[in-house]
């Protein structure tokens, strides 16, 4: 008797619980979900609004035409899949890179994102500055943002002393330059993963998404697939009360890729083109990943550190305590890369070994979940990307004798990354 009351009172509470969650939810996706259904009609009014909520200068289009040249073949720096970059001079002299957003080609999901992300986080030092933007026009949208003399990350990586000479004339960043990059980008993610409420997952993190200034300073571009992590992987249990179809409430955390882990996953790929000195290979790409990761994952051990240079790029001078960091970063890499998302580090505990690599080497959290970690070479992508079933029934106990479900939003397991 006294135990189904007990049990009642818990469901009831559970319940309840539940029902406030799905009210935050609806009420955090209320500017979304009308910032989606207006933008379809591609309504002049949606731009005005985006005019008054979004920091900058609003340009005409005359000014944007003219700043590009009239977008001519010169001062384009590449097509994407958001949107075509162009570098242009303003008026005042000064460079910018802007991005021309066609809704005839792409969808305008991509360029809502973002200009609700700056809306939010205006600015901040590891993301890409919005100067401004022209939005009036009903079919091409135009975003400005300040000019990153070194590019991205793919292409400043190796770089040719003589623009015209051969490929032997090409200079690799040292590790020092390597090592400060990686910082930086993962204080870039550990902000969005930690300190943004709910989490905001980046979803496009790979070597051209991270921008370099003249001091190699990061910022992250890239943010047209940026979204909020928020919702659990499992039914919720109004959903299992009521009977409702797993899909009755849909958000951005129901595409496989829009979790933090993932993001972890693909910083993971990052790191380990750092020591390797190998770019280009696509996340998309699944058979030339699996390749690449079978090729290289083997030779990273915490038991020996000389096998690592069997994969470091060979550009790079090592000094000894190179080596030892090069060796602490692809462990970083490595367990980054882990098949289970419970497996892989949150973003802070990533930063602080790429801030401290010697302690890596130490750390027994690190060993810990070397051990765990699977022949990623033969892993599905998808797997890679979201929570699995295994991960959703793991039960931990926290050091207070807590004993719970794992929480996806946490994106640690307390076995090995709680300390």
């Amino acid at each position: 008797m006294v135990r189904d009351i007990w049990e009642r009172l818990v469901r009831a509470t559970l319940l309840r619980e539940e029902i406030r969650q799905i009210a935050l939810e609806e009420s955090s996706s209320s500017i979304s979900s009308y910032s989606s259904s207006t933008t379809s009609s591609n309504s002049p009014l949606l731009d005005t609004n985006f005019n008054h909520s979004i920091p900058g200068i609003l340009f005409t289009y005359e000014q944007i035409r003219q700043a590009t040249n009239d977008f001519g073949e010169q001062n384009l720096i590449k097509h994407g899949h958001s949107g075509d970059l162009f570098r242009g001079i303003l008026e005042d002299g000064n460079q910018v890179v802007i991005k021309r957003i066609d809704l005839r080609s792409v969808k305008s999901k991509f360029y809502v994102s973002e200009l609700e992300f700056f809306s939010k986080i205006f600015s901040h030092t590891r993301f890409i500055n919005l100067i401004g933007h022209s939005l009036t026009n009903v079919v091409e949208k135009f975003l400005v943002y300040i000019y990153m003399p070194n590019g991205d990350l793919s292409n400043s990586l190796f770089k040719k002393k003589i623009p015209d000479d051969d490929l032997y004339s090409l200079v690799s960043l040292d590790w020092i330059t390597r090592l400060k990059i990686a910082t930086e980008a993962a204080e870039g993610l550990t902000f969005l993963h930690e300190e943004c409420s709910p989490p905001i997952v980046h979803r496009n993190v790979q070597a051209s998404s991270i921008l370099l200034d003249e001091k190699f300073e990061v910022r992250f571009g890239s943010l047209s697939e940026i979204c909020e992590q928020r919702g659990s992987a499992r039914p919720k249990m109004i959903t299992r009360l009521l009977r409702l179809p797993r899909n009755f409430k849909k958000s951005s955390s129901d595409e496989p890729n829009a979790t933090c882990g993932y993001d972890v996953y693909c910083f993971g790929k990052v790191l380990l083109e750092l020591v390797t000195g190998k770019l280009g290979v696509d996340m998309s790409d699944t058979a030339n990943l699996k390749t690449w990761l079978a090729e290289s994952l083997p030779y990273i051990s915490i038991y020996d550190r000389n096998l690592v240079t069997k994969i470091v790029d060979p550009s790079l001078f090592m000094e000894e305590d190179h080596l030892e960091e090069i060796w602490a970063i692809a462990i970083v890499s490595k367990v980054c890369l882990n098949s289970k998302p419970s497996k892989r580090p949150p973003m802070r505990y990533v930063l602080k070994g790429l801030e401290n690599p010697l302690a890596v080497i130490r750390d027994e959290c690190y060993r810990k979940a070397l051990k765990t970690t699977e022949d990623i070479g033969s892993m599905p992508l998808d797997k890679a990307s979201g929570i699995t079933t295994d991960d959703r029934n793991t039960i931990v106990t926290w050091p207070d004798g807590v004993t719970e479900r794992w929480d996806h939003n946490k994106m640690l397991d307390s076995n090995v990354w709680l300390y």
